[in-house]
């Protein structure tokens, strides 16, 4: 899946499908064009210089992606869900990262865990940007699923992104990124602890919190659902004291 936030090769490099498709997807990522609202077809292929076809192409392959729904006589507009539909996504991603973060802790070793120390770091350097900060925090998330060297995977978890990018706040509030960055230091500690059922609930706890920040009315659950990784991680640090103890 291409993805105009990553890498994008320059523009003249591009087939008319593929420049129609990274265009008309960063519009939906940067909220030009918001959950429910049409797609002009006619006005993009203007704007780009190409004819219709290949814009019709592309808001199929992006109708594939989740991102497009298509409606007869109504032509494309921005994939639109439910409450209870956001819930799922986040719920399936959950489950997704946190399999593929299990099986990157074998290819995690010191400098891999610097990398990711640093990515942590450029977060938390970012605090005053919170568009810089949602980028930098793809990035750390990025990373671990890339070491699990599973790309369908990948490819799946970044296409539930995508589908929840618009309903993804553009301004989260100081405090949501502050409780996030802590979360995001737990899941370093788990993965330095090398305890693979605690890197995959904590992880999927993460994630889950994300229901919380689409869905503010769901805020008041979150303790419960970060609660368990991270008392697990207390457990775990208390089991190994003592045997290391021999108390």
């Amino acid at each position: 899946m291409q993805t105009t936030r990553l890498r994008t090769p320059a523009a003249n490099t591009l087939s008319p499908i593929e420049l129609a498709y990274n265009n008309i997807l960063d519009s939906i990522l940067s909220g030009e064009f918001a959950p429910g609202e049409r797609i002009p077809a006619e006005s993009v292929a203007t704007a780009l210089g190409i004819s219709r076809m290949p814009v019709r192409d592309a808001l199929r392959r992006l109708e594939a992606d989740g991102a497009v729904m298509t409606f007869a006589n109504r032509g494309a507009s921005v994939a639109h869900y439910s409450d209870e539909e956001i819930v799922q996504l986040v719920e399936m991603a959950a489950v997704l990262e946190g399999f593929a973060a299990r099986h990157a802790l074998d290819h995690f070793g010191e400098s891999e865990l610097d990398d990711l120390e640093e990515l942590k770091q450029r977060m938390d350097r970012s605090n005053g940007s919170p568009a810089r900060w949602l980028v930098r925090h793809d990035e750390f998330h990025d990373y671990i699923t890339a070491l699990g060297g599973k790309p369908l995977l990948q490819q799946q978890i970044e296409r539930i992104r995508v589908m929840l990018w618009p309903y993804r706040p553009r301004d989260p509030a100081m405090d949501q990124i502050e409780l996030l960055g802590r979360q995001h230091q737990t899941i370093i500690d788990t993965i330095r602890a090398k305890e693979p059922d605690c890197v995959e609930q904590t992880v999927r706890d993460h994630v889950l919190k994300g229901i919380d920040v689409l869905l503010p009315s769901a805020a008041m659950t979150a303790p419960a659902r970060f609660a368990p990784a991270a008392g697990a991680l207390a457990r775990r640090a208390e089991q190994t004291q003592i045997r290391e103890t021999g108390r």
